[in-house]
């Protein structure tokens, strides 16, 4: 038999994690438990009738959007799915919105309208559709002391912390317990939490090996590493490329505190960043070689993991189409193996052939030594390149930053607030001092070129992954890509580019290498690395007939 009693529905809201902990939920549930037993009603219970919005605002309307409980309940009754003569059970009148007034009384009004009887458990008021001028006063009344309370509340909130980033930007106070994961406050000092320091150092090490925020959330879990923060906050228990993405990218490690403001609605920076709050995990050059890393898997696409880095990876392009030569498995030698393919060759559209995998790596680390690569292999060199490192990451950032002021500004129309303009001008300052730093970097990386080349392969790491994936950076970062040309099974040519720019080109036949330079300076570093020969020759007497030739400026 059907239970012909009418139905009622319970919508539970609380809006801050303390209330969760605390007595709300048991209390509004009992509420309508009793209501409905006093009235005869069903109180539908099942999963699809439960109507719970934890954590969220009525003030800012958080529970009325997509993701919302009560969005949800609204649906339900625009679409028929709770008919009309339903009962909706609440605690108050604030917990259905805490908006103004003339936001939160058409939607009350329009379920009554709809003949859903509100029941408000607190006072045991009950609002029909057959409502009267009383009760809409009194409902008004309620939604404008709601709306009030709140708005007090959010200015004395507001006050109360904007005095906490004052104390801290001026006395370095600590904010209380409002810190990093990895940082506990203890007596009124923040303390590095040792075992959690750990965990970082690890993740900063494999980001810059080439392991992207999914690879090293898997090592993670394979390790059984605690995972950060709380239960509430990450119910798996388990890491994620959300949560190292998270690290990688969060400058508290550094020991920066950032204090914020909401500017009509958007969250924006309060001044600059406190240098030394927080205790410093890991230094910039780490921090930065990290950011270096994921911009290239970003920029390069890299997403796949494999167990040997692929030294060629955003670097190997045809030179006869221009696409990218993509790495494929052919499977056991001898007649397998792995291969560099043409992408249009692969599709039908170009004619260039593919080459040993293996083949075209004795070329790559020919171009090595032929280019910035000292880093590599010495101590002085890996300093500058470390400094360079960390310069194009922070220009990578402030650009990162300037892009998203940009999108910010055309929502504000032409009333810009001063604090923006004044953001915007600043890091369009450190924008230009990085680029100058940038520069001179490059000439003291210049200085130096690898000249033993035997003791430069001999203390170069082409055989770990970390070690592949350092020296597939390094090219990136020196903005070079090689144009293959694979003319047959065992002559192919390749034509290194910096920039845009042809600097030397590399033919491979056989066993031998051969070397066309384009410019007086490759020309000077292959002879000196006894890479001469004929190609070499060839190459001179073709730069000395465009010296010759060259046209003379006249005054």
């Amino acid at each position: 038999m059907n239970d012909q009693r009418p139905k009622a529905y319970s919508y539970v809201r609380f809006s801050s994690p303390e209330q969760a902990k605390g007595d709300s939920f048991r209390r509004q549930q009992e509420a309508a438990i009793r209501y409905c037993e006093v009235e005869g009603l069903e109180l539908v219970s099942t999963k699809d009738y439960q109507f719970l919005d934890s954590g969220r605002s009525a003030y800012t309307a958080k529970h009325l959007d997509d993701t919302g409980q009560l969005a949800r309940f609204l649906s339900y009754v625009n679409d028929g799915t709770i008919p009309s003569g339903s009962f909706l059970i609440i605690e108050s009148l604030d917990r259905l919105s805490r908006e103004k007034v003339k936001d939160a009384l058409p939607r009350f009004l329009d379920l009554l309208n709809k003949g859903i009887q509100i029941y408000t458990s607190a006072d045991g008021k009950l609002y029909t559709q057959d409502y009267n001028e009383l009760d809409l006063i009194i409902s008004i009344v309620h939604m404008s002391r709601a709306h009030s309370e709140s708005s007090i509340k959010g200015m004395r909130v507001s006050k109360a912390w904007k005095k906490k980033q004052a104390d801290a930007r001026e006395y370095k106070k600590p904010l209380g317990a409002a810190c990093p994961y990895w940082i506990e406050y203890d007596n009124g000092v923040y303390k590095a939490i040792a075992e959690r320091v750990e965990t970082i150092e690890k993740i900063f090490y494999l980001a810059p090996a080439g392991y992207g925020q999914k690879a090293i959330a898997k090592i993670l879990n394979k390790e059984n590493i605690p995972v950060f923060g709380s239960a509430t906050r990450n119910k798996s228990g388990k890491w994620g490329s959300s949560s190292t993405s998270k690290i990688l990218s969060n400058r508290a490690l550094l020991g920066e505190y950032q204090p914020t403001n909401l500017i009509d609605g958007i969250r924006l920076p309060s001044g600059e960043p406190i240098l030394d709050f927080f205790p410093v995990v890991i230094s910039e050059s780490v921090f930065y070689a990290a950011q270096l890393a994921r911009d290239e898997r970003n920029i390069y696409k890299s997403t796949r993991q494999t167990k040997e880095f692929n030294v060629w990876q955003g670097v190997a392009k045809c030179a006869i189409c221009g696409q990218s030569m993509h790495l494929v498995n052919k499977g056991k030698k001898p007649k397998g193996g792995k291969y560099l393919r043409c992408y249009g060759a692969a599709k039908g559209t170009c004619e260039n052939k593919q080459v040993r995998l293996e083949r075209s790596e004795k070329v790559f680390i020919e171009i090595l030594a032929k280019v910035d690569s000292l880093s590599l292999v010495q101590d002085a060199q890996g300093k500058l390149k470390s400094e360079l490192n960390v310069v194009n990451a922070k220009i990578s950032e402030v650009s990162e930053k300037l892009s998203e002021l940009s999108s910010q500004v055309l929502s504000f129309g032409t009333k810009l607030p001063g604090t923006l303009v004044a953001i915007i001008g600043k890091l369009e300052d450190q924008l230009d001092i990085l680029k100058s730093e940038k520069n001179t970097l490059m000439t003291d990386l210049q200085r130096e070129k690898v000249i033993n080349k035997d003791e430069f392969f001999e203390r170069l790491d082409m055989a770990s992954y970390e070690g592949r994936a350092r020296a597939n950076s390094l090219i990136k970062n020196l903005s070079i890509r090689v144009n293959f040309d694979v003319g047959s099974r065992f002559n192919q040519s390749y034509v290194v580019v910096v920039d845009g720019v042809e600097e030397f080109s590399v033919d491979h036949d056989g066993d031998e290498f051969r070397f066309y330079s384009y410019n007086r300076k490759s020309l000077d570093l292959v002879e000196s690395q006894g890479d001469g020969g004929i190609a070499s020759i060839m190459s001179g007497a073709i730069l000395d007939l465009i010296d010759i030739y060259k046209p003379v400026d006249v005054d």
